[in-house]
């Protein structure tokens, strides 16, 4: 559901669908370029690395056992979960690229709080974000990417490409639209927000 609420305001989410049959997720397999990555779908299931319920770099020949495999993982690890299914998606090359977070969380004084920063493992280690209330010009969005201490790897610090940072501030502009259209939101976090090169 988030996925489509992303696509649906622009922001670009890897290729892929949730399937709840292994033919299924063959056929989506074949779709999508490359390898895949293949996770649980379950309410009730947060910490899927935990339980060995996602699966990364899986090629069209072992998606099928893949597929059987998640899903015995996530019944026996939580027998009365409800499992949606397994998504299958597009593998992100994740070495071209930095990985940021954009996220939100509604402030009762000020309202919803955006964040912009360095994503992926490193965002609790750096604590290196910036925030700004919704909603923010383009002209607060560039200034959001400058302010991080780690600007220079998204300006292609010591010899990598610089990435598409315009990307990024659209994507936060974006984003600030979706949160003010949406009160209900509460919190929102894209971790990572992969910002590649192209």
């Amino acid at each position: 559901e988030a996925m489509g609420l992303l696509d649906a305001y622009g922001i670009p989410t890897p290729e892929g669908d949730v399937v709840d049959d292994a033919s299924d997720a063959v056929a989506v397999a074949q779709d999508v370029d490359g390898d895949v990555v293949m996770k649980i779908v379950s309410p009730d299931i947060l910490h899927k690395s935990d339980i060995g319920g996602v699966k990364v770099g899986v090629a069209n020949e072992d998606v099928y056992d893949a597929y059987e495999d998640l899903v015995t993982r996530a019944r026996n690890y939580q027998p009365d979960a409800e499992i949606l299914g397994v998504q299958v998606q597009e593998l992100v090359d994740l070495d071209a690229g930095v990985e940021t977070i954009v996220g939100m969380n509604r402030d009762p004084q000020f309202g919803p709080l955006l964040m912009f920063g360095l994503g992926g493992i490193f965002v609790e280690v750096m604590e290196d974000t910036t925030f700004r209330v919704a909603p923010v010009a383009e002209s607060e969005a560039t200034e959001m990417t400058r302010e991080v201490k780690s600007a220079p790897l998204l300006r292609g610090a010591r010899g990598r490409d610089p990435v598409d940072v315009d990307g990024v501030v659209e994507t936060i502009q974006r984003l600030s639209q979706l949160v003010t259209d949406f009160p209900a939101i509460l919190e929102l976090d894209v971790n990572p927000l992969v910002a590649l090169p192209d």
